[in-house]
């Protein structure tokens, strides 16, 4: 049986999923003979591993390619299987891969310490091999990117790397993890290993006390800095009450993965964007708060991000309780938007 991902994001997996090529909540597009497929393989020189991914495109002329960006937990290139088969018949390829230590790409497959600085050093691999493969030229090049995998994309942008388009689902945007005491105050994760407590304004006491010690540092793998800064936060946790009682094996933000999250600041990087942007979230979403999130987003006054709120839809924009069953079929009013969107820039 498959448990709950509760660091971050909703996400159902089981241990013996990984090496698969497709997981339990994944499914192979259909009628896949109607298309042309490539498999890639790519190289982190940095840590000495192979990612793969495969392209799948029309046998008819096309102009854009779409790389998506699953969001926290594990994935292989069958997410979002409904989405890409909708990008496909309206003509639009789409590039998915194996997330690290996932499917056939290389690595350890690790929750604690895969962080959103590694995710996008990985990214950034596969963007740029398909970017300056000479088959792929002329074609427009954008991502799709959901949830934490937003986080990922922006780091792209942090460092100049420039799409052609970029769609953000479901993405944090507010800086210092912001959305993690959204995610607490809706209930839907409630951080019971870390913050043991009898109330929730406890819980966002001690969360508020790491996330302004770790919120606007550096972002790189500098432990020397982060045990610091750890040490710092937790001696003033103890003041507040926060002893060993109130966790159980790791203290709150102890783990690579969350730190990281907490220290990303992208709110200038969206105010500066110049490339076209949409961001699309759903009304009933209790992973990614859509009222705050857009907005920050509406007050940078950015022309170039179109903002969208689809009334009554979820973190993964379908109407049903989320399961392994319905994960990936996004309901088709989103679809709808998103590719007629992309149809247009």
């Amino acid at each position: 049986m498959s448990v709950i991902k509760t660091i971050v994001i909703l996400l159902f997996y089981s241990n013996s999923c990984l090496g698969q090529d497709i997981l339990d909540y994944e499914k192979k597009i259909k009628d896949i003979e109607n298309y042309d497929s490539s498999d890639f393989e790519f190289k982190n020189s940095k840590e000495n591993l192979k990612l793969f991914g495969t392209l799948i495109k029309p046998k008819k002329e096309y102009d854009k390619i779409v790389i998506i960006v699953p969001g926290s937990g594990m994935d292989t290139r069958n997410s979002h299987y409904l989405l890409s088969q909708s990008l496909l018949e309206k003509n639009i390829a789409v590039f998915r891969y194996d997330e690290r230590g996932v499917g056939k790409s290389d690595g350890k497959y690790n929750t604690a310490n895969y962080t959103i600085t590694d995710m996008t050093d990985d990214l950034i691999i596969i963007y740029d091999s398909i970017r300056k493969n000479s088959k792929f030229l002329n074609k427009r090049i954008g991502l799709i990117s959901h949830s934490q995998g937003g986080m990922v994309t922006m780091g792209l942008l942090e460092k100049n790397i420039q799409p052609d388009f970029l769609i953000q689902w479901s993405t944090p945007v507010q800086k210092n993890g912001e959305f993690l005491k959204y995610q607490l105050k809706t209930g839907i994760n409630k951080f019971e290993d870390e913050l043991i407590f009898d109330n929730q304004a406890k819980k966002l006491e001690i969360m508020d006390i790491f996330h302004n010690s770790f919120g606007g540092t550096s972002t790189e793998n500098d432990w020397k800095e982060d045990l610091k800064i750890s040490k710092e936060a937790l001696n003033k946790a103890k003041e507040k009450g926060y002893t060993k009682k109130n966790y159980n094996r790791f203290y709150y933000c102890n783990l690579n993965s969350l730190k990281h999250i907490v220290k990303k600041d992208f709110e200038n990087i969206y105010k500066i964007n110049k490339i076209p942007m949409l961001y699309i979230i759903g009304s009933e979403d209790k992973y990614i708060d859509p009222i705050s999130e857009t907005n920050k987003l509406e007050s940078f006054n950015n022309d170039k991000i179109k903002i969208i709120i689809l009334k009554g839809l979820n973190h993964y924009l379908n109407k049903e309780v989320l399961s392994q069953k319905n994960m990936y079929e996004i309901d088709e009013t989103a679809k709808d938007e998103i590719i007629s969107w992309i149809q247009k820039n």
